[in-house]
C-alpha cells in the first residue's frame, strides 16, 4: 500500500508448489522489492498449503512483521509451522516485539499507510489453541478459525478469507460483520472449495455471505481440477461464484496460467481486474525436479494477494 511517496509491501500466504509447477514467489518478492523490506508476511492459517516457502522467503528477502493466528496445527497439516515460527522468532529478534501482530477480528478498520486494512476473523471469543488430538478435527477447527482480512479504503476492497468455511462465516463472521463485508473483489476460500457454501456435496448452499460480500470479481487461486488432489475447485462453487457476478468475472488461476491484479487508487475507485498474460509463469514458473528439471509453464499465482508497484503515475494505493 502507498505510504505518502513510497508503498508498504505486504505478502498474504505462501506457497511453492513443485507438483503443479507453482510460481518461485520467493525470487518473485526479492526482485518485487529491489531491496526493499517486506511489511509484513500474513498468514491467514498455518497449513502447508499456506505456508510452504516460509524459510525460503526469509532468507530471500528483509521481513519486520508477521501476522498470524497463533493456531497451532497437527503435524498431518501443518508439517511447515516450524518455519513459520522460526520466522517469527527471527523478526521479533530484529525488530521487537511488536513485529508481532496475532490476527483478532474487529469492528474497526486501520490506518496503513494512505489505505487501511480490516481484519475480521478470527474472533477473540472462538479463538484457542485448537489441541484436538485428531488431525481432521484440528484442520476443519482452524478453517472455522481462519484469518479473514480486507484491504482497501472507502467502499472500494479486497477481501481474503483464507480457507474459511461455512462455520466460520455462518456462525461468527456474517452473524457480526455483515455491514463490514462488502467487497469489490473476493480471493474465494479454500481454492474453490464447496466448503465455503457447504459441509457435504450436495448439500442446500449457504450463500448469505457470498451476497454479503458482493464481489464484482471472484479469484481462484488453484490449479485444474484433474491436477488439484482435493479436485479444487469444486464445479457446484464455482456455479455459484459464476451466478453471483458472472462467468466472465470468476477468474481461475489455474485455467489460463495467469495471475490476476487490481489497482485500488486514492480516490477510491479502482482499476477492475486485468489478468498478467502470464508474465508471472513466464518469469518465475518453478522447476518440476520430478520432469527432467525443465521449467514448466503449468504455474499457477499462490500468492494473489502479493502488493505490486503498477502504475505509479497513477498514483495507486496498492495493487493486488
Amino acid at each position: 500500500m502507498r505510504d505518502g511517496a513510497d508503498y508498504r509491501v505486504l505478502l498474504v500466504d505462501t506457497n511453492l508448489d513443485h507438483k503443479v509447477a507453482g510460481i518461485d514467489i520467493p525470487r518473485l518478492m526479492s526482485d518485487l522489492l529491489d531491496g526493499q523490506s517486506l511489511d509484513a508476511f500474513v498468514n491467514t492459517h498455518p497449513h502447508d498449503d499456506h505456508l510452504c516457502g516460509t524459510r525460503e522467503l526469509a532468507d530471500a528477502v528483509d521481513i519486520r512483521h508477521v501476522w498470524h493466528t497463533d493456531h497451532k496445527p497437527s503435524k498431518k497439516y501443518g508439517s511447515k509451522h516450524p518455519e513459520l515460527t522460526d520466522l517469527i522468532a527471527k523478526v521479533k529478534k530484529q525488530y521487537g516485539s511488536d513485529s508481532e501482530m496475532i490476527l483478532a477480528g474487529s469492528r474497526d478498520s486501520v490506518a496503513y499507510g494512505d489505505a487501511s486494512y480490516h481484519v475480521l476473523a478470527p474472533a477473540e471469543y472462538v479463538t484457542d489453541e485448537v489441541n484436538e488430538e485428531d488431525a481432521d478435527a484440528r484442520r476443519a477447527r482452524i478453517h472455522e478459525q481462519c484469518g479473514v482480512i480486507k484491504f482497501g479504503k472507502d467502499n472500494t476492497w479486497v477481501i481474503i478469507v483464507g480457507d474459511a468455511d461455512k462455520a466460520a462465516f455462518e456462525e461468527h463472521i456474517t452473524v457480526y460483520h455483515r455491514d463490514r463485508l462488502p467487497s469489490v473483489v473476493l480471493a474465494a476460500a479454500h481454492h474453490g472449495s464447496r466448503s465455503f457454501f457447504m459441509a457435504n456435496e450436495g448439500d442446500d448452499p449457504y450463500k448469505d455471505a457470498l451476497e454479503a460480500i458482493g464481489p464484482d470479481y471472484v479469484t481462484v487461486s488453484a490449479p485444474t481440477r484433474q491436477e488439484s488432489k482435493h479436485d479444487h475447485p469444486h464445479d457446484d462453487a464455482m456455479q455459484l461464484y459464476e451466478d453471483q457476478c458472472g462467468k466472465e468475472n470468476v477468474l481461475h488461476t489455474g485455467a489460463a496460467r495467469y495471475s490476476f491484479i487490481t489497482d485500488i487508487y486514492e480516490d477510491g475507485t479502482y482499476s477492475g481486474l486485468q489478468d498478467d498474460q502470464g508474465e508471472l509463469v513466464d518469469e518465475y514458473g518453478l522447476t518440476d525436479g520430478d520432469d527432467g528439471g525443465k521449467k514448466s509453464k503449468a504455474a499457477i499465482s499462490a500468492a494473489p494477494a502479493a502488493y505490486r508497484r503498477t502504475r505509479v503515475d497513477d498514483r495507486p494505493m496498492g495493487s493486488f
